[in-house]
């Protein structure tokens, strides 16, 4: 099927009264989701958010509206800078190990190769157990500091740290449902009773939970939730919300000393809603009168859903802040941003990876941090050490990157 149909069938959906959401079932028989301890004041001493898929001219034109004011603090308070990414076709896990080993794929045992029994160079395994150096969080622990290591891609199955460790969102959520061992998802194992009823389902929001992100003086409002859009933003926010509460609980019961937190939200529902927000892919399509009025209303409808979720993400980000003491340290990671919807020679549109722009993103803030502070470019392998100057942490000296040494003050 040609993609420029693929996209109509899926808009189109909105005409059908669907039962995706009514089929859904919740999870346990539960309807509200489990109290959140709130900690009485910030202790944590390095809280690190990943944040997969934002775009920086997104976050820049948010910005300059007014908006998002937990990452414009953050800028404001501490240093930006921005590095060349493995690009858009490796995988994730690779990317996101990197960026807490500080070394190449090649050199770490995720994403490089690796001697087989037979003798052969083949592909390493994408799991933890295969990482043959040190993470951030292993770092902290030979300084003595206990960490909380939250949907950090790569990390499952979890492995034994100082600290606590729960595995991606969609893995968690989709061994859960198949009976998968609760080992795989927790460590230690011991805590799964108690953290597991705060990893969210996506049936657990309704479309009236999602209707921030909709625009509700539309023609269609929350209709346009239907089949994949709801699918989408519904296990975005799952996923989201997930993490920052599991931060939450951590921080408050005193367990940890530093937090590794991934959100992502953000890529998932760029890849959905990214069309109706810039929407030239939608205009060459070839349909008649009709879809195209149904065209026309979805995009009213769900055109600021990204940069809603924008908005979202940074509350999100002012709860992880307000986790760290004064003497604490908040890092912001992106491991790509979005180019937009590129067209091949035929002018169909290159959604999926090729969406991806091939810069990543950081911002470091605290008292180490010089602010105002702008780091040269250079590459994922240098944010790891950057973050552990930042902290305050001894640098291992096998690292293949190097610290960015201009906005640290010392």
């Amino acid at each position: 099927m040609r993609v420029d149909k693929i996209l109509v069938v899926l808009v189109v959906a909105v005409l059908v009264v669907t039962a995706v959401i009514a089929g859904f079932k919740m999870r346990g028989g539960e309807e509200n989701p489990p109290t959140v301890a709130v900690p009485e004041a910030g202790d944590m001493s390095l809280v690190v958010i990943g944040i997969q898929g934002l775009e920086a001219s997104i976050v820049e034109k948010l910005m300059a509206e007014g908006r998002l004011p937990n990452l414009a603090g953050l800028v404001a308070d501490g240093a930006t800078g921005s590095y060349e990414t493995l690009g858009r076709s490796v995988d994730a896990r690779i990317v996101w190990t990197s960026l807490v080993t500080g070394m190449l794929p090649e050199n770490q045992g995720v994403g490089g190769k690796r001697l087989s029994r037979r003798g052969q160079m083949v592909d390493a395994p994408l799991r933890p157990q295969s990482r043959s150096v040190g993470a951030l969080w292993t770092f902290l622990a030979d300084a003595g500091e206990s960490s909380g290591v939250l949907g950090w891609p790569g990390t499952w199955p979890v492995e034994e740290i100082d600290g606590v460790m729960v595995g991606p969102h969609t893995t968690y959520v989709l061994e859960r449902e198949h009976g998968g061992a609760p080992s795989d998802a927790v460590y230690p194992p011991a805590r799964h009773g108690q953290l597991d009823p705060m990893m969210l389902d996506a049936r657990e929001f309704t479309r009236r939970d999602l209707s921030g992100f909709v625009n509700l003086d539309s023609a269609l409002g929350l209709e346009s939730l239907v089949g994949q859009n709801y699918i989408v933003l519904a296990t975005a926010c799952a996923a989201d919300r997930s993490m920052v509460d599991l931060a939450t609980v951590l921080a408050a019961q005193g367990d940890v000393r530093n937090l590794f937190v991934c959100l992502a939200g953000t890529d998932a529902v760029s890849q959905r809603f990214w069309h109706y927000m810039e929407t030239e892919a939608i205009e060459r399509l070839d349909v008649d009168e009709s879809e195209r009025r149904l065209l026309q209303g979805q995009i009213e409808a769900l055109g600021e859903t990204v940069e809603r979720y924008y908005d979202y993400v940074d509350e999100l980000i002012g709860e992880l802040n307000g986790l760290v003491g004064d003497a604490g340290t908040v890092v912001v990671i992106t491991d790509h941003g979005y180019g937009g919807i590129p067209f091949d020679a035929a002018g169909m549109p290159m959604i999926g990876t090729n969406m991806h722009s091939e810069e990543g993103l950081w911002i470091a803030s605290g008292p180490r941090v010089k602010a105002g502070a702008t780091a040269r470019h250079g590459g994922l392998v240098d944010v790891a050490p950057t973050i552990m100057a930042a902290a305050g942490v001894e640098l291992p000296g096998e690292l293949d990157g190097e610290a960015h040494e201009e906005v640290i003050a010392r």
